[in-house]
């Protein structure tokens, strides 16, 4: 065997101690801090440039809360 052999083995040693519920709690715990992020990001971030009305069009932060919210929801579920 290789070393790399011995490197994969300890690698997925340590991955299959995680039990799967902690696996989800870490999955939610991620998304949620991402949507708490693209929440607080300054209006500079996320309102194009030019635009001074501001639509669910033009909202880029709207769509991705949209976006993380789904995936959110997605991990939960299955």
């Amino acid at each position: 065997m290789t070393p790399f052999h011995h490197i994969g083995n300890v690698i997925r040693d340590f991955v299959t101690a995680v039990p799967m519920p902690m696996v989800r709690v870490l999955f939610a715990l991620f998304f949620i801090s991402l949507i708490i992020w693209v929440w607080r990001l300054p209006k500079d971030r996320w309102m194009p440039e030019g635009v001074t009305k501001v639509d669910l069009s033009s909202n880029l932060r709207f769509w991705a809360l949209i976006a993380l919210l789904v995936q959110l929801a997605i991990y939960m579920i299955f």
